[in-house]
């Protein structure tokens, strides 16, 4: 539960605005302390997150809370995302597989794909515009949701494979941590990105998703690493996000990708090329390939 100060925080909504959003549209219920102080919980300030950019995207506010009262979920899909390029022919593989469940054809375009010895160009050219394109068609009501849990999982596992495929970073060099924040689950663009580093003889300890703020910080501190990569991937997880980035910049340099990166203040953003990031990332740190 957070205070009205820390909703404000975590949410960009000054808590002026957030008490009229409250007051006026009722785009949040929040409980009461024994002091009878408002607390808000996660749940509120995801709806308040959402309302936020819907507001920012142009709708006035009347409109935005109507949306996030009525579906949440569906108020998110509405916030804009950073443009990505014109898709090609060869996106559509996935898709594919995720209509017709077809294992041997996802196994081939997975073999193909991860072919090519350059690995940014593995992640940056292919793997995650095709991913993008598999989320869109599943938006748009192409395919069904274990229809991309069935392509999303082949692919994660694919990713952990060739990561662990890789030779160890030499004794001695930059160690970077990678991973997710509590409740974040999408952890294709940060397991991509931590392979890239990999690959760049960076040290990477990957710690997955969905991982607490006192977990973060406890490792961070055993670990000591030259940087910490987080990835905020939805509108959901940037509360969480904003937590762990602010507990560890005291402690080493933070740096921060996902469609919704810009809209964290603090940790450095690393654009929307994760391969290329990563790859600029392990040559900053002097990391020998």
């Amino acid at each position: 539960m957070y205070t009205v100060g820390r909703t404000a925080e975590l949410t960009g909504v000054p808590s002026g605005t957030l008490r009229k959003w409250e007051q006026r549209y009722g785009v949040v219920a929040p409980q009461r302390s024994r002091g009878n102080y408002r607390l808000y919980d996660d749940e509120a300030v995801r709806r308040l997150s959402v309302m936020r950019s819907l507001v920012e995207a142009g709708w006035t506010a009347q409109e935005a809370a109507r949306h996030v009262a009525e579906d949440v979920a569906a108020a998110e899909a509405e916030v804009g995302r950073p443009e990505e390029p014109a898709y090609e022919a060869r996106f559509e593989g996935l898709v594919g597989c995720a209509q017709d469940f077809d294992v041997p054809r996802l196994e081939q375009l997975l073999a193909e794909g991860f072919a090519d010895i350059d690995v940014v160009s593995v992640v940056d050219d292919w793997l995650l515009p095709s991913m993008v394109h598999l989320g869109k068609a599943w938006q748009r009501g192409l395919i069904s949701v274990a229809g991309e849990h069935f392509v999303t999982g082949a692919v994660h596992r694919r990713l952990a494979i060739t990561f662990q495929s890789l030779q160890p970073a030499p004794s001695g060099g930059p160690r970077v941590v990678v991973g997710l924040a509590r409740g974040s689950r999408h952890e294709i663009g940060v397991l991509a990105f931590a392979l890239v580093l990999r690959s760049r003889g960076v040290a990477v300890t990957y710690l997955g998703g969905d991982l607490p703020l006192e977990a973060w910080v406890g490792a961070v501190r055993l670990i000591e690493p030259r940087a910490v990569v987080l990835a905020a991937p939805t509108i959901e997880d940037l509360p969480a996000v904003r937590e762990v980035s602010d507990a560890l910049a005291p402690l080493t340099e933070v740096l921060l990708g996902g469609a919704h990166q810009n809209r964290v203040e603090g940790p450095v953003h690393l654009g929307h090329h994760a391969g290329a990031a990563a790859a600029a990332l392990a040559t900053r740190l002097g990391a020998v390939s």
